[in-house]
């Protein structure tokens, strides 16, 4: 059972972690967004597909967001902790940092289920759905909004062009048609009308309203010229294939089907060792949440004195560091490199690093996990302290 400390650790981790998780997902969709925009628009769909879309990518990008949230989470808490001196009064207590870091590998674990879910069931089929809108954008299967001004080919018997359109294509302005057929063409101008649907869903109606057709047939002499108060033309829709079943590719495949097909011998080669890698990839991204704590907690405790902000920057730079990397052992693997050899040694070695940070502020005396690179630091700054004030001395 939790007890009031652990209770207080926790509220501490989980404020830093919902801001940080919902900035940095944020983020990445608006990122996102303005390219779907333009993809949709060129592509001449409705504009709020865009949403749909990025309701489908929400679940990659909360798999991006929620380890750095972890880590942020976790770290600005023990941060504050310490600063306050709250860390110095648990310890003097008699209370260890492993016993105040409870909570924190509870909540590691919590996300560590979470994060299963999500990137071995939830991101597969939003993929397969973002992928289906795609296919269904440049099929024509959403239906395209006419670009005002542009003669749009309907296939090849109809070319339309609009002066004005509102309301999604419900009220058109300024309408010029020309319909072709064996017999000849038929072209048409009308002062006003709008698209509506029809119990086919392979076709669509254009009402027309207050204009002229002419009847361009060869077997005639002379054209035919009529006018109308109201003419209804129906415009049949590109045919389309259906969309592909899902499973296409890896990123398409739940965490089982990736266990039944990364030794299936029927399939290619390369195929194998793609699902192969996929599936190394996610079981090591969800047990890293486990390691989390360990990095994030040393890197957080500092001297409330200096209230120096090194670990932030350090702990940022070797999770990003360690992702990079690994994308690249998932390269590895899927040319045909054992993943214990790379996923499996990245991930022992992350979890090494981690942990000897984590033991040397918990066992040592005085121990400062970033003490070598303030060492650093002071080596690299000194020349620039000396040359900055030797500067100011010259200019007085």
């Amino acid at each position: 059972m939790f007890n009031r400390i652990d209770r207080y650790i926790i509220r501490q981790i989980t404020g830093p972690l919902i801001v940080t998780l919902s900035i940095a997902a944020l983020l990445l969709i608006l990122e996102k967004m303005l390219k779907l925009f333009d993809f949709v628009v060129n592509e001449g769909g409705p504009v709020s597909v865009v949403f749909n879309m990025l309701a489908n990518l929400t679940p990659h990008y909360m798999g991006l967001a929620l380890p750095i949230g972890m880590l942020l989470g976790t770290l600005i808490a023990f941060r504050k902790i310490s600063m306050s001196s709250e860390y110095d009064a648990m310890t003097n207590a008699g209370i260890s940092l492993f016993r105040l870091a409870r909570p924190a590998f509870m909540l590691a674990l919590f996300l560590l289920v979470v994060n299963t879910i999500l990137v071995g069931w939830v991101q597969p089929y939003s993929r397969y759905a973002y992928e289906g809108l795609v296919f269904d954008l440049r099929s024509g299967a959403l239906g395209a909004s006419i670009r005002v001004g542009e003669f749009v080919e309907f296939g090849d018997k109809m070319v339309l062009r609009i002066e004005e359109s509102n309301d999604q294509g419900a009220e058109l302005k300024g309408i010029f048609m020309e319909r072709r057929d064996s017999r000849g063409s038929i072209a048409i101008t009308a002062e006003s009308g709008g698209f509506f649907a029809t119990n086919d869903e392979q076709t669509i109606l254009l009402r027309l309203y207050n204009g002229t057709l002419i009847d361009l047939n060869e077997s005639q002499n002379k054209p035919r010229v009529l006018t109308f108060s109201q003419q209804d033309i129906t415009i049949p829709l590109p045919d389309s294939a259906p969309f592909r079943g899902r499973g296409g590719e890896e990123l398409e495949m739940t965490l089982p089907e990736l266990w039944a097909e990364k030794d299936n011998p029927l399939l290619e080669e390369g195929l194998r060792n793609s699902i192969r890698g996929n599936y190394h990839w996610r079981i090591m991204h969800s047990l890293s949440f486990l390691v989390l704590p360990f990095l994030a907690i040393p890197m957080g405790l500092t001297n409330k004195r200096t209230g120096r902000s090194t670990g932030i920057i350090v702990s940022i730079a070797l999770l990003i560091v360690y992702n990079e990397v690994m994308e690249g052992m998932e390269t590895a693997v899927s040319n045909g490199i054992s993943p214990y050899l790379t996923i499996w040694s990245l991930f022992g070695l992350f979890t090494i690093i981690s942990v000897s940070l984590f033991r040397i502020s918990a066992y040592k005396v005085g121990g400062d996990p970033l003490a070598w690179v303030d060492k650093i630091w002071d080596i690299i700054s000194a020349p620039l302290k000396r040359m900055t004030r030797w500067v100011m001395k010259a200019e007085a």
